[in-house]
């Protein structure tokens, strides 16, 4: 598992999304920008993504993931400052 795979996963989930994974052994870091997180508080994205990698996790696969799961309008107010 690494990365790619992780992108590769979640992307037919997120089809229009902007998805960037990053990992340093089996600790991941994903950013998912996308609507359909528009309305929704963290811990409902988060429950949208977690069952997509469950079995990663349950295989050792992946140890941790930090999830970044924002609208496109969050987005881009965190990357204009």
């Amino acid at each position: 598992m690494n990365a790619e795979n992780l992108i590769e996963t979640l992307r037919p989930h997120f089809p229009d999304a902007k998805i960037e994974s990053v990992n340093q052994g089996n600790k991941f870091e994903v950013l998912i920008v996308d609507e359909v997180f528009v309305g929704k508080r963290l811990v409902a994205r988060q429950q949208m993504i977690f069952p997509l990698v469950n079995e990663y996790i349950q295989s050792g696969a992946m140890h941790a993931l930090t999830i970044h799961a924002l609208t496109p309008a969050e987005y881009a107010e965190r990357t204009a400052q």
